[in-house]
């Protein structure tokens, strides 16, 4: 029994349908060079290329935001190095989180400039903030609201429905919407 098949997409390129003893359910995966479609054991590729056709739309769509970000991520790149970034940020973030936290009514012990490359900012239990140089890669709206994020935490130290009632209040009612325009945009790997 053949383990692979290949189709050919006219803006897709290579689709591959590979079996997968383990897999319980058709499942499709999104690369910037290839799309793979996992079939299970007991699945036909009549099936597997029924189901690939039927969510075309949604692969097209993916791949494009795929390759925006890789797009995005090689003109941030080439933006700066690494020490322009940790130069501007040490001089640009600070005042701008001081700036944001009297607006607001927030305190905070201290803010120290980092090469994190996990997170976009935290706050200790002892109110201090860090914050990623990366966040300079963002665009402003999003630089403020993780600075806010942060400074909700400097209230409450959690994720608690509390904490993100503050944070909507504090981000005008778009919290979740800034969250989820976030997710869209990641910290460089070099």
């Amino acid at each position: 029994m053949q383990s692979e098949k290949i189709l050919t997409d006219a803006e897709l390129g290579k689709i591959v349908l590979r079996r997968n003893p383990r897999a319980r359910k058709y499942i499709i995966r999104i690369k910037p060079d290839v799309v793979s479609v996992t079939v299970p054991w007991g699945g036909s590729y009549a099936t597997a290329e029924s189901f690939f056709k039927k969510n075309r739309t949604y692969v097209l769509n993916a791949r494009e935001k795929i390759n925006a970000r890789k797009k995005a991520q090689i003109q941030n790149d080439n933006l700066m190095n690494n020490n322009e970034l940790s130069s501007i940020a040490k001089v640009s973030l600070p005042p701008r989180l001081a700036d944001l936290a009297r607006a607001h009514g927030f305190t905070f012990v201290s803010v120290k400039t980092r090469k994190s490359k996990t997170r976009w900012g935290s706050c200790s239990s002892k109110k201090a903030i860090n914050l990623s140089y990366y966040l300079l890669l963002l665009p402003p709206h999003l630089i403020d609201y993780v600075m806010l994020h942060e400074l909700c935490h400097t209230v409450h130290m959690n994720h608690s429905p509390a904490f993100w009632a503050l944070l909507d209040q504090h981000s005008g009612g778009n919290a979740k919407a800034f969250r989820k325009e976030l997710k869209n945009y990641h910290i460089p790997s070099e």
